[in-house]
């Protein structure tokens, strides 16, 4: 079954792979960058970087891959070419006339400095007085959570006069492709939905990938972004730092909870969990899902222990909510509900990825998890949609005679363009592809019996 293009989630290597080589110079010249992208390798991968990070030549590829005797094959394979893919390191020829590996000279500095010390201050070297209402990491965890959630429940409510959301956020998701603008109005679209499915770290790096390729567009630096976000997944938790030269961006930071800043004239800004952690999505590293809250029977009726406004919302996307409790909800998963989702690009399977990911822990004990009669019929709800389908092409009427109808007939049938025809009444309908085609035989045909 359709649905839509799918959400794919470039890797922190993925990203930086696909930037020009003098922005991947300038990157690489920070040690948070450096060090990032150290902390993403592969084992293997980390082993070597680690045996030329101090050497000042290139180093023989032989005895290079004499270091892994005792790695599997696929593991080595897998180094080289991670290594290779970010331009980590480079193979040239000693003097001796064979291959040797040199790493990147501004990331061998680079990760020098940020593992061995030394060079400026990350933040630079701001003599600032301590901010004197500092705040606790509970503050911080609710605050991140509770502007990451007001952008997602922007993106499932159809009211766009939300004072919740800046301006430049909304442009953004309409320019993503995750919402749809209708008047004053907007609408999830498919690859919105499959955007609530990921887990927050997924959601956050997939929404600054989506940022960092609009930088330029905003008047912003993209290495200088790039490496600022690298630098904030190596801050304290619940410890100011100076904004310096990044207020811009750390106010479009501010907006989506990744770093709290008491008023936009501070000079201080705090970093969240959320900044902190959400690389851990670009590493391909996993992230733990909440627990689930959606019970499904087979009577299509839902239950949703969940007293979240956004858990609601977007169960309210295919499902007609019944009864509101305080600590759950129930609803009724109709034709109507579904069909209404379907129109909104939401597809049947991705309402029952979704419904499968968020199964209370009493339903994950059942096999398979979603009944198979609800499976079923949500298949067959979206099937409904597709019994017609449009197709351009042109009519071909007025023939003179059946001879002439039959002549076209067949050698549009010849060439296998034919979409209807009907014999008695002479008419003949083709593809737009095969068209042209049959409009230049029609015409030689008649220049050549003189009609």
């Amino acid at each position: 079954m359709g649905g839509g293009e799918k959400v794919k989630i470039r890797n922190i290597h993925e990203y930086i792979q696909k930037l020009p080589q003098g922005t991947q110079d300038r990157l690489y010249t920070h040690p948070a960058t450096c060090l990032a992208l150290f902390r993403s390798l592969t084992e293997t991968a980390q082993q070597y970087v680690m045996r030329l990070l101090l050497l000042g030549k290139p180093f023989s590829l032989n005895k290079l891959t004499s270091w892994a005797v005792n790695v599997r094959e696929k593991a080595n394979l897998d180094a080289t070419k991670q290594l290779k893919s970010v331009r980590l390191w480079s193979v040239v020829k000693l003097d001796d006339g064979t291959d040797g590996v040199s790493l990147h000279a501004n990331f061998r500095k680079g990760l020098t400095t940020a593992l061995c010390g030394g060079g400026v201050s990350w933040y630079g070297n701001h003599q600032l007085e301590p901010d004197k209402k500092p705040k606790t990491v509970e503050f911080l965890d609710s605050y991140a959570k509770e502007r990451w959630e007001c952008l997602l429940q922007y993106m499932v409510q159809g009211n766009s006069d939300s004072d919740k959301v800046s301006p430049d956020i909304a442009n953004l998701l309409l320019q993503s492709g995750m919402i749809n603008k209708h008047g004053s109005e907007h609408a999830i679209t498919s690859t919105g939905f499959q955007f609530l499915l990921l887990n927050s770290s997924s959601q956050i790096w997939y929404f600054m990938l989506k940022y960092l390729d609009k930088c330029d567009t905003i008047g912003l630096n993209l290495t200088t972004c790039l490496a600022f976000i690298f630098q904030l997944s190596f801050s304290t938790l619940g410890k100011a730092y100076p904004i310096g030269s990044h207020g811009t961006f750390v106010q479009h930071l501010r907006q989506i909870g990744l770093v709290y800043q008491r008023k936009h004239t501070s000079p201080w800004f705090y970093p969240t969990r959320h900044a902190i952690d959400f690389l851990s999505a670009g590493s391909n590293k996993s992230a733990e899902r909440k627990e689930g809250f959606i019970v499904v029977e087979t009577n299509f009726r839902i239950y949703a222990y969940t007293s979240n406004e956004l858990d609601i919302a977007l169960v309210a996307l295919f499902a007609e909510t019944l009864h509101r409790f305080e600590s759950f909800v129930v609803g009724h998963i109709t034709r109507e509900s579904v069909q209404m989702a379907l129109q909104n690009g939401i597809s049947a399977k991705q309402i029952l990825d979704f419904l499968e990911s968020h199964a209370h822990p009493q339903m994950l004990k059942c096999k398979p998890t979603i009944p198979p009669t609800i499976t079923d019929q949500m298949y067959l709800w979206e099937m409904e949609r597709s019994r017609l389908s449009t197709e351009e092409g042109v009519l071909y009427s007025q023939f003179l005679s059946d001879a002439d109808f039959k002549v076209v007939h067949e050698y549009a049938q010849n060439i296998g363009c034919v979409q209807w025809s009907n014999v008695q009444k002479r008419l003949l309908v083709v593809n737009k592809k095969g068209h042209g085609d049959v409009k230049k035989y029609w015409k030689q045909y008649k220049k050549e019996h003189g009609e």
